[in-house]
């Protein structure tokens, strides 16, 4: 299938830098795209594991379920994570594989102060950004080693589901405009 010039400008940052973000729409490709590059990058070794830093913010104008029993790792599965990438992945039980052979690390940015990817050589994913303050997405950054890539990913322009991270305080927004251009 042949690439429109925002999926070459995507691929082109992924192989390059070691953060990129993508946003758009959704249905445009980002989740695919960012979850495709960082399997393949596993599978021939050139990252060790994938971390996913989800922040749980229920959809906008959604009802809230509360509580939900189990681990933390089974909890964010019955979230928007993990229909995601069930989804991508083949399914639940793909998922759960990777989890328990540890080369798929889920981690809700509630839990993230003290994280350190250094030495893991590890892509991370940073789902649905949109939903992020600045200083929280300042905090997450800083949380990636010198031998890790970071993948943002999310829609800051229709998808913003707590209003906390609209306008100029979208953590999002911000890292757009801090690296525009480099």
């Amino acid at each position: 299938m042949k690439k429109d010039v925002y999926q070459q400008l995507a691929f082109d940052s992924l192989i390059s830098n070691k953060i990129t973000m993508l946003k758009g729409p959704a249905g445009s490709g980002k989740t695919i795209i960012s979850l495709g590059y960082l399997f393949s990058e596993l599978e021939r070794g050139k990252l060790d594991k994938i971390v996913i830093f989800c922040n749980t913010v229920a959809t906008k104008d959604a009802a809230r379920l509360g509580f939900y029993p189990g681990t933390r790792d089974t909890k964010l599965l019955d979230s928007q994570i993990g229909n995601l990438l069930a989804s991508k992945l083949g399914g639940m039980m793909a998922v759960e594989k990777l989890i328990h052979e540890e080369k798929l690390i889920l981690l809700p940015m509630s839990d993230i102060r003290g994280y350190d990817t250094s030495g893991m050589r590890a892509g991370v994913y940073i789902s649905e950004a949109q939903n992020m303050s600045i200083p929280l997405m300042k905090l997450v950054l800083q949380r990636i080693g010198e031998d890790s890539v970071c993948i943002i990913d999310g829609d800051d322009k229709a998808q913003v589901d707590d209003e906390n991270f609209s306008g100029e305080n979208n953590g999002m927004r911000r890292v757009s405009q801090v690296f525009a251009g480099h």
